[in-house]
């Protein structure tokens, strides 16, 4: 497992900054396929409706983080729920864009 640490610092207000971000939430998906359907046939979805889709059904499903692909996993049973076992990280510079660009 692993840790998180914050960097130390004489200014205990930064450190507390620090530690107050990793208190934010986000929202977090697992997305098993996904696909551009017409508005037409999306209106005549009722129940019953079978959704085809062109990912195989023993690929990995993605694990996003506010919309952004940050890993991928295989579906595992929790007792009577389902969880994601993380099998594959993205890259980190394929996550996450830098807000500063980096000095020359």
């Amino acid at each position: 497992m692993s840790t998180v640490r914050i960097h130390s610092s004489d200014n205990p207000a930064k450190v507390d900054f620090w530690k107050s971000l990793l208190k934010i939430e986000a929202d977090v998906a697992v997305t098993l396929a996904h696909q551009k359907v017409q508005v037409d046939r999306i209106l005549q979805f009722v129940p019953g409706v079978m959704i085809q889709f062109d990912k195989a059904c023993d690929r990995p499903l993605t694990l996003e983080i506010d919309g952004s692909v940050i890993a991928e996993g295989e579906v595992v049973k929790v007792g009577d729920k389902f969880g994601l076992r993380i099998t594959e990280i993205s890259q980190r510079d394929e996550r996450w864009i830098p807000l500063v660009p980096p000095k020359k």
